[in-house]
């Protein structure tokens, strides 16, 4: 729960951001790759809470180390 919560806080001071700043096309591709490495995550967690089973699959942990 304070992962969460900590997730939460800093995506919350970091997404709005300077107006008029933009994100150049290699960083828009490392954000998409980033939050769908975090999607995974939240999913694992999720699954975690709701079956008891923790441990993770493969291709999650692949994701997680960035391959």
């Amino acid at each position: 729960m304070t992962a969460c919560h900590a997730f939460s806080a800093a995506a919350g001071r970091v997404v709005p951001g300077p107006p008029d700043r933009r994100l150049s096309d290699d960083e828009h591709v490392i954000v998409r790759e980033r939050i769908a490495g975090v999607r995974a995550t939240l999913d694992w967690i999720e699954n975690a809470v709701e079956t008891g089973k923790v441990d993770m699959d493969t291709e999650l942990a692949r994701l997680l180390r960035g391959e």
